[in-house]
Parts: structure tokens; sequence; C-alpha cells
């Protein structure tokens, strides 16, 4: 398999058919961890109620997910996270945050719940605080 790697392009209109896309991953699992800004997608696998860092991004645009992979809480503390909240907590396996770099600081732009929940109803989601 061929990397292909598109950076700092402007090339107006272009159409990019992709058959598969993967996203390079890092396993974050001691306390005080600092997740990567170059990686794009940090898997949480503490073994215990811990917590990880992330520094600001370097692209307006730039994107960040965290997927858990443990039932034990991890705070992530941004060092700017735009809007009120300062840290995002992940309790259950499978919750995951979205979050976009811009001029305010990483900015959540998705949450998803790991738990199981009744219809209609939304369960265990990263909690802003």
């Amino acid at each position: 398999m061929n990397d292909l790697i598109l950076q700092n392009l402007d090339v107006g209109s272009a159409t990019l058919t992709v058959k598969s896309l993967v996203y390079s991953t890092e396993t974050k699992t001691e306390n005080a961890d600092a997740l990567s800004t170059t990686i794009p997608i940090s898997i949480l696998d503490h073994d215990g109620d811990e917590a990880v860092t992330l520094a600001n991004g370097s692209v307006i645009g730039q994107v960040k997910i965290i997927v858990s992979s443990t039932a034990n809480t991890v705070t992530c503390t941004p060092v700017t996270l735009a809007g009120a909240s300062t840290t995002i907590a992940t309790t259950e396996i499978g919750s995951t945050y979205t979050l976009i770099w811009t001029a305010d600081g990483w900015n959540v732009i998705a949450r998803g719940g790991g738990g199981n929940a009744a219809a209609n109803a939304v369960l265990t989601l990263p909690v802003l605080a």
C-alpha cells in the first residue's frame, strides 16, 4: 500500500474518491500522558481513574478524536478548551469526543456515549466540566 500525503494544497474545487480511509492512532495508558496533536486519534486505555492533557493545536481546522477503551474515569485537560468548560471526562468503554482547533481553542463538535440507554435516551456522554 502506498501512502498519499496531501498538505498545504490549494486546488480550488476537486473530487477525491477514497475506497478506505485509515487514521493514525496512539494508545495512552499512563496518568498525566500528553495526547499527540499530530496523531488524529487517541485511544484511552487506563487501568484507573487518571488524567491526560492536550496541547494547543497548530492549524485551524485540525481535528482530534478521543476514544475510551476503559470503564475508568479518564479526564482530559486541553490547554485551551473553547467555551466555559475546562475538562472532558469519559467513564465508559466506547465513549468518544471529537474536537476541532479554532482561533478560540479546542471546540467540542461531537460526543458519543458508550453505555446502553433506553430508546430516545442519552446515557454516559463524556462530561464537560
